[in-house]
C-alpha cells in the first residue's frame, strides 16, 4: 500500500504543478500546444495519487514489485515523451529560422541592388546637381 504521506505529497506537488501550469497558460507565457503533455502528466499523477489501487494493478500487470515504482516509471516515461516532443518542436523552429534568415539575406541583397540602381539613375537624371569646377 502506498503510504498516506506519499499520496499527499504526490497530490500536493501535482496540484501545485497543475496550478502553476494553468497560470502560465492564462498569462500567455506558455502555449497550450506545448503544455498538453504537461497537463496530461499532472492529471495522471493526481489520479494515481488519489486512487492508489490503480498503481497496484499496473504494478501487477507490468510485473513491478512496488506500486510506487510504477509512479516513478510513468513519470520518467512521460517526461521523456515531453522532452522528445519539445526536441521535435525545436527542430522545426530551427528549420524555420534558417529559412527566414535566408529570405532576409536575399531581401537585403535585393534592397542593396535596388538602392545602387536608384543612385545610378538619380546621378543620370540630375547631372547639373554636381558641383562645377
Amino acid at each position: 500500500m502506498i503510504s498516506l504521506k506519499l499520496q499527499l505529497i504526490l497530490l500536493f506537488i501535482s496540484l501545485g504543478g497543475l496550478v502553476f501550469l494553468l497560470n502560465q497558460i492564462v498569462k500567455y507565457k506558455l502555449e497550450l500546444k506545448y503544455s498538453l503533455l504537461w497537463l496530461f502528466l499532472s492529471v495522471v499523477t493526481i489520479i494515481l495519487a488519489v486512487i492508489p489501487e490503480l498503481s497496484f494493478r499496473m504494478a501487477e500487470w507490468f510485473g513491478i514489485e512496488k506500486p510506487v515504482n510504477v509512479l516513478f516509471l510513468f513519470g520518467i516515461l512521460l517526461s521523456l515523451v515531453i522532452v522528445f516532443s519539445l526536441t521535435i518542436a525545436l527542430s522545426h523552429h530551427m528549420i524555420k529560422i534558417k529559412q527566414l534568415s535566408q529570405e532576409l539575406a536575399i531581401c537585403k541583397n535585393e534592397l542593396n541592388r535596388l538602392e545602387a540602381k536608384l543612385e545610378e539613375l538619380t546621378d543620370h537624371v540630375h547631372p547639373h546637381d554636381k558641383p562645377s569646377k
